[in-house]
């Protein structure tokens, strides 16, 4: 028991040393005499330099100038516009579809209908005339030319 404890322990330092290393680990830079860059942890020749390590470089928030933002901004008011428009030129074009498919119906059944009967305001049926019929007719066909392109 006392045994596992020690090496449990060992093993756990040893782990921890091991992270430790390269945390502070340094990069020397150099130029050999052939005009080649090296990198490397240990210094190459007297004239290495040492090299900053940044660390953390892209968890840090990059602070962004007012002509970026407003770019930014801009950017994206023109793309809810685009959008919104998108989305009332759909709903034209259903609504146009909808008016489209109405006219076609009633010129279809004023059409194929030989007398027409419809309801007046004291709720009695009356029969319209042929020229009550051809206005309909011309009704329908226009809404049909306006809606149906």
């Amino acid at each position: 028991m006392y045994s596992k404890r020690i090496i449990t322990s060992i093993i756990t330092a040893s782990f921890f040393l091991l992270l430790q290393s390269p945390a502070h680990a340094e990069v020397y830079k150099w130029v050999d005499e052939d005009g080649q860059v090296h990198y490397g942890e240990q210094p190459g020749n007297t004239g290495a330099e040492k090299v900053p390590i940044r660390t953390n470089e892209t968890t840090t928030p990059r602070t962004m100038n007012k002509d970026a933002v407003d770019v930014v901004k801009a950017d994206e008011e023109a793309k809810n516009k685009l959008k919104k428009e998108a989305e009332e030129e759909k709903k034209i074009n259903r609504d146009k579809r909808k008016w489209c498919n109405e006219a076609k119906r009633d010129l279809q059944a004023i059409s194929t209908r030989g007398r027409l009967r419809e309801i007046n305001e004291k709720g009695e049926y009356i029969t319209l005339t042929e020229e009550q019929r051809q206005q309909r007719i011309s009704a329908a066909r226009k809404k049909e030319r306006e809606f149906c392109k």
